[in-house]
């Protein structure tokens, strides 16, 4: 079972649907095992006072074919 309670199985199946991979759940356990001690010290890091975020609104998308070339459409975030 993982720090969330997920269990190894259900990973072993959300890996062979999604990806087509299969793996033991003792692989899993192992992978997990050999993290989770980084993931807990990044989850309690300190925060800084600041993050830079940029926000679009709205990207101008070069778009490409055979009868034409140019910013086509706008793509909406």
């Amino acid at each position: 079972m993982t720090d969330d309670g997920t269990l190894a199985l259900e990973i072993q199946g959300f890996l062979l649907e999604m990806y087509g991979t299969e793996v033991s759940p003792d692989f899993i356990n192992t992978v997990t095992d050999a993290v989770i001690a980084e993931v807990r010290e990044w989850q309690q890091r300190p925060l800084e006072a600041l993050y830079p975020v940029v926000f679009f609104d709205a990207l101008r998308v070069q778009i490409r074919d055979k009868a034409w070339s140019g910013a086509r459409r706008s793509t909406w975030c």
